[in-house]
């Protein structure tokens, strides 16, 4: 819009095409009627309700850029925080591996230990099944006594002792493990719950680049232009509606005939919405000083602005229509810039949720890692009395096995008895041959002695002549009279008398 001093201060798009001292050549101001003027300044009066729309566009950019303070804010904490959640949480994967490598060493550890188990009962199950299969000889045992193995002269009950034992031990192994399963399985609940919350909203786009969006700095930048721009419209539809007043005070009956029809327009619209008597009274509060309404005009000057009335009034509603764009436009930006800063807003609560959750962690930190030194200490604890038992069980197996051979070496031990036996027995059987062919001997002899000179001999000069060949007896020595302190097994019974038909002789016995 034009004003009588310069060009029209228009908008940035638009450029007044001449001057206003050449329209008002063109302009013959006597040709306006003071209708088309008063026309002209009710049109410009009802283009300044559009304040609201200037006002409500200032109102976005102050909002718009308090959000970008507060997101330039939220985002820098929000950068600061997921650093140091991630930095947490990598410090808790640390923690977390450490535990894995303890409880999958033990857990080798352990199967080693089953598989060692298993093959030292296995080996003492197999000497006990020797021992099972092995029956006692009979020589051993009372006559009449039922048939028994090696097995049964042992006490049994130590090695189920023994088993049940391992197994208490094991079972505490397992429940150890269990337990500590468990803190892990929770150790990594609470880190899913951090990464979950960490990555429920994802990080958010720095307030000066975005891909989904046009930056937050432009679109403020983009706010703050159509606010000026606004203004400026607004600016220029004040100077048009002051000049537009000065047009119609400067013409004769103006003034009555505006305040008339304003009056009218008010009447039938029902409400006060085209007020013009404060700037068309002898002393009103427009944009003029009293001193400068009563400043008369020149017909050239009265020209020169009824020109440039009648050439801006047509903009009038493009200006208005531009101020609405503007807004709209605003709107718009004011809208991708709220759900910016929303986005920013939302990483924010989402990273504090996440630091409140370390914080959680943070607090089960201890126990997990206290977690795993028990479960450390009871796994050594155990470990080292199965380890005993173990050997134990080695040694017994051990015992059983030189039992077994010990009763090999028994069953030698009484063949070896049975040939001295043997041998002693042969022995004296010859001694007994060789006894009774000298007794025959000498009961020949003695019959061919009787025989020559027994009748010349009286029978009492000799007393012992008629008396039998002495008798000899050898017996065995029971395990009793051995007791007793006899331990030869022959014995000289002495001599006694005995027929020469039956001599008397012992036997073995």
């Amino acid at each position: 819009m034009a004003s009588p001093a310069s060009s029209s201060a228009r908008t940035h798009s638009r450029q007044p095409s001449r001057s206003p001292s050449t329209e008002a050549q063109h302009t013959d101001p006597d040709s306006v009627p003071v209708e088309v003027l008063v026309e002209h300044l009710l049109a410009a009066k009802r283009s300044l309700s559009s304040i609201a729309l200037v006002l409500r566009g200032h109102d976005i950019a102050v909002t718009a850029r308090r959000q970008h303070e507060e997101a330039v804010i939220l985002s820098a904490q929000t950068a600061f925080l997921r650093r140091g959640v991630s930095e947490q949480v990598r410090i808790l994967l640390k923690v977390r591996r450490g535990m894995k490598v303890a409880y999958d060493g033990k857990t080798r550890e352990f199967r080693h230990l089953i598989k060692t188990l298993d093959g030292a009962n296995g080996r003492l199950e197999g000497t006990m099944t020797m021992l099972r299969n092995t029956p006692v000889e009979a020589v051993f045992r009372p006559a009449g006594e039922e048939r028994k193995t090696l097995m049964d002269f042992v006490d049994e009950k130590s090695v189920d002792r023994m088993r049940e034992a391992l197994k208490e031990s094991i079972a505490e192994l397992q429940a150890a493990q269990t337990s500590f399963d468990g803190d892990l399985l929770r150790f990594d609940t609470d880190l899913r719950t951090v990464k979950t919350t960490m990555s429920s909203s994802p990080s958010p786009p720095s307030p000066s680049s975005s891909n989904a969006y046009q930056p937050i700095p432009h679109l403020l930048a983009s706010l703050t232009s159509h606010s000026q721009t606004m203004a400026e419209h607004l600016a220029s539809l004040t100077r048009h509606f002051d000049m537009c007043v000065t047009a119609v005070r400067a013409t004769e009956g103006g003034a009555a005939l505006a305040l008339r029809k304003a009056a009218e327009v008010t009447q039938s619209q029902g409400q006060d919405q085209v007020s013009i008597s404060g700037v068309m009274g002898q002393h009103g509060e427009g944009s003029h000083t009293s001193a400068e309404v009563e400043q008369p005009m020149s017909a050239e000057e009265r020209a020169e602005v009824v020109a440039v009335v009648v050439q801006d009034a047509p903009e009038v509603d493009e200006v208005v229509a531009e101020l609405e764009a503007a807004l709209q436009a605003m709107e718009a930006d004011a809208a991708s810039l709220t759900a910016q800063t929303d986005s920013v807003m939302a990483a924010y609560t989402a990273a504090l949720s996440a630091f409140a959750t370390l914080e959680d962690v943070g607090s089960h930190l201890k126990g997990y890692v206290a977690a795993e030194a028990e479960f450390v200490q009871r796994w050594e604890d155990e470990k080292e009395i199965i380890y005993m038992k173990l050997e134990e069980m080695d040694e017994l197996r051990r015992f059983y096995e030189g039992y077994a051979g010990a009763y090999d070496s028994l069953l030698l031990e009484v063949e070896r008895r049975r040939a001295v036996e043997d041998k002693i027995k042969g022995i004296l059987r010859k001694a007994r041959e060789g006894v009774d062919k000298i007794v025959e001997a000498d009961r020949r002899e003695r019959e061919a002695f009787r025989a020559d000179i027994g009748e010349f001999l009286p029978t009492d000069l000799w007393v012992g002549m008629n008396r039998p060949v002495g008798r000899w007896e050898i017996v065995a020595v029971d395990y009793q009279s051995e007791d007793q302190g006899q331990g030869s097994m022959v014995s000289d019974m002495g001599v006694g008398a005995g027929s020469d038909a039956n001599p008397g002789y012992g036997r073995p016995g």
